[in-house]
């Protein structure tokens, strides 16, 4: 039986694939607020994504929709996602923001 939680190389080029094509489309802010606020709801996300998972897959198509579905089951991913669209680069797992280091982090 397959892992329910997909390859983190995967889902990390799938955050990275979303994350350039909203900024490229000038959505990057907004989907960072949205992501940000919604973060307590990730589990119910989760959920909602296997319940919608037969409506949407042919809506949206079907490559398009198992990438959301691997960025919503990885929490890494979507942390990548959340930190790439407020614009702080990610480098070996870790966000830091482009003016420095997070408040209580040292360099």
């Amino acid at each position: 039986m397959a892992s329910a939680v997909p390859p983190t190389g995967r889902a990390d080029e799938s955050a990275d694939r979303i994350a350039g094509e909203l900024d490229r489309r000038g959505l990057a802010g907004p989907a960072a607020i949205v992501l940000d606020a919604h973060r307590p709801l990730l589990p119910l996300m989760r959920q909602g994504a296997i319940f919608l998972g037969p409506i949407l897959a042919p809506v949206i198509g079907a490559r398009r929709f198992e990438a959301l579905r691997r960025l919503l089951d990885d929490p890494t991913s979507y942390e990548r996602l959340a930190a790439r669209l407020a614009g702080e680069s990610v480098a070996g797992g870790d966000a830091i923001g482009q003016d420095g280091p997070p408040p209580g982090r040292q360099p």
